[in-house]
């Protein structure tokens, strides 16, 4: 067990609800919580493969759960405002529902991930309907960003999220105004949510290469 696994099971206590996100890390979690042994522990997550590694292995998983002790998940980026990026899993909007719903937002990440400002290599990225998408473009113009569907890479297709909706990455040369841009994309009618989730953390275990590991916390 990685020192960053122990110090988010030491935030986990008998009769907890508990979410986990996506991710290898999550899966490093969940086998902590069962090898523990803590007592009714329930487990939800807005990742389809993590419930399903969450059943397999045993957890007491409740589907139903709206309303956590804490969460956990991984991010593609934070600032020092702890800002995030949630980009690549296409998730972002089943994780933000399930952030608003947590007492605590526990994020484990790596330390490179954890940047004075936003790195523009992680896209910002943004699930919407179909019809959507002329609007989405013209943000993207008028903010001198590039923009691209996600293609999926299993078929010859558009990926989609599980309610159906497409995915467009965005990319720009910095995200100094990612605020401003991620609003004017919320605002667009058949815009479900962006990948873009302010101050969301309360807490960022943040782990270095060799193993060490900082504890952010917001606030």
């Amino acid at each position: 067990m990685t020192p960053q696994i122990e110090q988010a099971l030491a935030m986990i206590h008998p009769g907890m609800a508990i979410s986990l996100g996506g991710g290898r890390h999550m899966q490093q979690l969940a086998d902590a919580i069962v090898a523990s042994a803590l007592a009714n522990i329930r487990v939800n997550s807005p990742s389809e493969l993590t419930l399903a590694y969450c059943q397999q292995i045993g957890l007491a998983v409740s589907p139903a759960l709206t309303h956590y002790d804490i969460a956990f998940d991984g991010c593609d980026g934070c600032d020092a405002q702890f800002n995030l990026l949630k980009s690549n899993g296409g998730i972002f909007t089943y994780e933000r529902l399930v952030a608003q719903a947590s007492q605590a937002y526990v994020i484990l990440t790596s330390a490179d991930k954890v940047t004075p400002i936003l790195a523009a290599t992680i896209p910002l990225t943004i699930e919407a309907l179909d019809a959507a998408a002329p609007a989405v473009a013209a943000v993207a113009g008028h903010y001198s960003c590039t923009w691209q569907r996600r293609v999926a890479t299993t078929y010859m297709g558009y990926t989609r999220t599980r309610d159906g909706n497409g995915l467009y990455d965005l990319t720009a040369s910095n995200w100094r105004n990612i605020a401003r841009i991620a609003a004017a994309l919320t605002a667009i009618p058949g815009v479900v949510a962006t990948s873009y989730c302010p101050q969301l953390a309360t807490t960022v275990l943040s782990e270095a290469a060799d193993g060490s590991v900082v504890a952010m916390n917001r606030g």
